[in-house]
């Protein structure tokens, strides 16, 4: 078995970043940028309003003081008239800031007389205020999202603040996904009493689509060569292609003996893990093979912590590792064997702090265990005991609850 650790290195050094292409702006989302944006305006692009008001020279207000309104100014108007002494022009948020201007009184603070003809200033003010000056965001040329950034909602606002209709990111993997098991039968079967439903494939796609939207399940297969091994050559036209099941040490795990056969070349496959000790990655030219155990929360957690930053890596991510938060166990844990564990469990916030629990479950067979967790709590190999109040590291795998 090699640990944790020196596995996921092997998987990251065996995943290569895609190559980059050109998509339009409104498909970018979830992607990486394969290379740096630079701004081609000044932002804001002019002295801008940030308050509803009267633009005035600050050194005129000497509250109170009544100024004559020359103009009124909204956004998207180029203001025709320049600001003299004792004079005001009324402004919308976002206009441009009239020459002459040097500060913007907050319409609370002023009342307007003579039918908006003109204006008393109730309060003093400073030169500066409530003006976003032009440029003070950002420069022209100055570069606004670097290479590798994922192209969240406000990425793409940025993207399209500075024109780019159509941006360079880094492909995507297409991920297939077999089942493997005589027990298995399709979701839309009731099983006989030695039979299971095939859940494995669409939680295995569901985790993939969280990342990539290339992502097929390429079906179900008994424990026969022949059977696996048709599939599996299909399963090689993919980037990545992920088996649940059939690798373990019984007489009818054979995915291994399969994937050999087909010259795949094989990297590792038991980690010091659990729940997913047999655990097998390996490579047929430029695809990637990810067989993982059959029962689903160590199917789950293997895909988390090997295939998941694979996929980032592929994709241009420039970190790949689940966030950790540290927090306060609130029960005592007793440890299982000598190998990094990962138990399904519950965060919730409490002052300022973390507590976690672990949700009652039964072993790596039990998904309905998942369903209570949001992420997985982190037993070290050193560990002996852990105690209610140690703090512990939990790795997030799904938005708090």
């Amino acid at each position: 078995m090699i640990s944790v650790d020196e596995a996921l290195k092997i998987v990251l050094r065996k995943g290569k970043k895609l190559p980059p292409k050109k998509v339009k702006l409104e498909d970018s989302a979830g992607l990486c940028l394969a290379e740096g944006i630079k701004s081609d305006l000044n932002m804001p692009p002019f002295n801008r309003s940030a308050m509803d008001g009267y633009a005035v020279i600050a050194k005129d207000i000497k509250p109170p003081v009544e100024l004559e309104v020359i103009e009124s100014i909204r956004a998207g108007y180029n203001p025709k008239k320049k600001i003299g002494r004792g004079q005001a022009s009324k402004i919308m948020t976002g206009a441009v800031v009239p020459d002459g201007a040097d500060a913007v009184i907050k319409v609370e603070e002023t009342k307007a007389l003579d039918g908006d003809k003109k204006v008393r200033i109730l309060k003093k003010t400073e030169k500066g205020a409530n003006i976003a000056r032009k440029g003070e965001d950002v420069r022209v040329g100055k570069t606004v999202l670097p290479k590798g950034t994922k192209i969240r909602a406000q990425e793409t606002g940025i993207l399209a603040a500075v024109g780019k209709s159509n941006v360079t990111v880094y492909s995507t993997p297409s991920i297939g996904i077999i089942s493997t098991g005589d027990e298995l039968v399709d979701i839309a079967r009731k099983p006989k009493p030695w039979q299971i439903r095939n859940s494995n494939s669409y939680s295995l796609a569901a985790q993939a689509r969280q990342i990539v939207k290339d992502v097929e399940i390429l079906g179900r297969v008994n424990d026969k060569k022949s059977e696996i091994r048709k599939l599996i050559q299909k399963g090689l036209k993919k980037d990545i292609l992920i088996l649940s099941g059939g690798v373990s040490m019984g007489e009818y795990d054979l995915v291994g003996e399969v994937l050999l056969d087909l010259g795949v070349k094989i990297f590792f496959e038991k980690v010091a893990l659990r729940p997913g000790k047999p655990t097998v990655f390996g490579m047929k030219g430029d695809k990637l093979i990810f067989a993982l155990p059959g029962n689903p929360v160590s199917t789950f957690v293997t895909f988390e912590l090997f295939v998941k930053p694979c996929v980032k890596k592929m994709m241009g991510y420039t970190s790949y590792e689940h966030p950790i938060i540290h927090a306060e166990l609130e029960k005592a844990i007793n440890m299982k064997k000598k190998r990094r564990e990962y138990r399904p469990a519950l965060l919730k916030q409490e002052g300022t702090g973390w507590k976690v629990s672990l949700v009652d479950w039964h072993g790596s067979g039990d998904l309905f265990s998942l369903t209570g967790a949001n992420g997985l709590l982190i037993i070290n190999e050193s560990v002996e005991k852990l105690n209610a109040g140690d703090m512990v590291e939990v790795m997030l795998t799904d938005g708090l609850l």
